[in-house]
């Protein structure tokens, strides 16, 4: 699963001596959750912020997330030639792409995406607001029962915002309201801007990486490349991470790849801004997909479709399953968002490792480091334990913000013994998120 316990194991470091320097800086009280209605690129759009983030999503536009916005910028693609537009649901235009996160069902080859028994293009889309409280709010967004190829289905996202914390969780329901069972999966999608809309136009590449574990056999990663086929054309593939993870450096050629990981989990990270999007999902190691993929795919479009918008989409995709009359097939990830300038190598429901604790000999000290980008306003803390779990030392708590990567480094003196490290994350209300290593 993607939220495994991310420690390290170094030589051993540590009856306390005090802190170098400790990134941070004074506690930031977090602000309530709040949804709104809003006029934004010429639709009306319903907004949900906590201070940290803000989403705003589109019921004329098929029900769509088309913003994330992280430190002040959007991850989220929004195509220029369809802002503000929409189309009947009843309608089935021949291409529209509006971008931002939708959902889809699967295989392709039965249900591609302009060929859907619900229309995720047209709208609009019912808005129920469930839950309102200070802490938590939750949106629904939930399409008409649409009929296809004797098929009938409806489907309904569910987004959940928090207080403290970029952790976003997005529950995908669709519903089999016809008479005959159905095979299907969920077939998820985010389609990330890679301009530069900071710059004019014509608006630059952003700096932009898709982290994406991948499994390793023989000390080779393995992946499924469906394009480019040639080798010599790979050149945005970068295998060189120290870790089971392939980074794909966008640039503007087209490529698509599928892994099949055993952990859940998709990065963006744009270099300049530091802005960095995680989605992970909760997935069954045995489920059944189909027609070569994955349960993780990227896909990185060329400048010339549609009407020359660089992109990047990362797609999730749950196995294939038999959906009885009445019943509903679920798929639920969580989404994630800091500042960090990558590379992603972990992630977890505490944050990102971009660089591991690493121990250095200093003197008759040890010097701890690292650098991470974490999901809570809250505070870390440096433990050191031996091998039985007891705690030999541990540090004051470093106050922590999505906003701020976060840089370690301690200074420790020298133990005798190895010793494991784990810098543990709490949340503002005291709770432990877990650990970063």
């Amino acid at each position: 699963m993607y939220d495994r316990s991310l420690c390290a194991v170094v030589p051993a470091c540590c009856l306390a001596a005090g802190c170098g320097s400790l990134s941070g800086g004074p506690a930031v009280d977090a602000p309530a959750v709040v949804t709104r209605d809003v006029d934004w690129q010429g639709w009306q759009a319903i907004e949900q912020t906590n201070g940290l983030i803000t989403l705003r999503h589109v019921p004329a536009a098929g029900g769509r997330t088309l913003s994330l916005e992280i430190g002040g910028d959007d991850a989220f693609l929004v195509f220029p030639n369809e802002r503000g537009r929409s189309y009947p649901v009843d309608g089935r235009p021949a291409s529209v792409h509006f971008g931002g996160h939708y959902v889809c069902i699967g295989p392709e080859t039965v249900w591609n995406v302009h060929d859907q028994p619900f229309n995720p293009h047209g709208g609009p889309y019912e808005a129920r607001r469930q839950v309102d409280r200070p802490d938590c709010h939750e949106l629904s967004l939930v399409s008409r029962p649409g009929t296809r190829k004797h098929a009938t289905v409806s489907m309904e996202r569910r987004i959940v915002v928090r207080r403290g914390s970029t952790h976003v969780t997005v529950d995908e329901v669709v519903t089999n309201r016809g008479t005959d069972p159905l095979e299907f999966y969920i077939w998820d999608f985010t389609q990330i801007d890679a301009a530069d809309r900071r710059r004019p136009a014509p608006h630059p590449l952003r700096r932009l990486s898709v982290y994406v574990p991948v499994p390793v056999h023989d000390g080779r990663q393995q992946y499924t490349v469906f394009t480019p086929g040639d080798p010599a054309k790979q050149g945005q593939f970068d295998e060189s991470l120290p870790t089971d993870v392939l980074a794909i450096h966008y640039a503007a050629e087209q490529c698509k790849i599928a892994s099949h990981a055993g952990q859940w989990w998709v990065a963006a990270v744009d270099h300049d801004t530091g802005w960095t999007y995680v989605k992970a999902f909760d997935a069954d190691a045995q489920a059944r997909h189909v027609d070569g993929n994955g349960p993780i795919e990227v896909y990185g479009s060329f400048m010339t479709e549609p009407a020359g918008q660089p992109f990047v989409e990362m797609e999730l995709l749950g196995g294939i399953r038999r959906c009885a009359p009445g019943e509903s097939i679920r798929h639920r990830e969580s989404w994630y968002a800091c500042i960090c300038r990558g590379p992603v190598l972990e992630v977890s429901p505490a944050g990102v490792v971009c660089e591991r604790l690493a121990a250095v000999g200093q003197g008759e000290s040890c010097r701890v480091t690292g650098r991470f980008g974490v999901f809570h306003l809250g505070t870390a803390r440096l433990r050191v334990v031996d091998g039985d779990g007891k705690t030999i030392w541990q540090s004051e708590p470093m106050v922590i913000d999505p906003r701020k990567e976060f840089r370690l480094d301690v200074l420790v003196p020298p133990q005798r013994k190895t010793a494991k490290m784990v810098l543990e994350i709490e949340n503002q209300g005291g709770e432990k998120i877990g650990v970063l290593g």
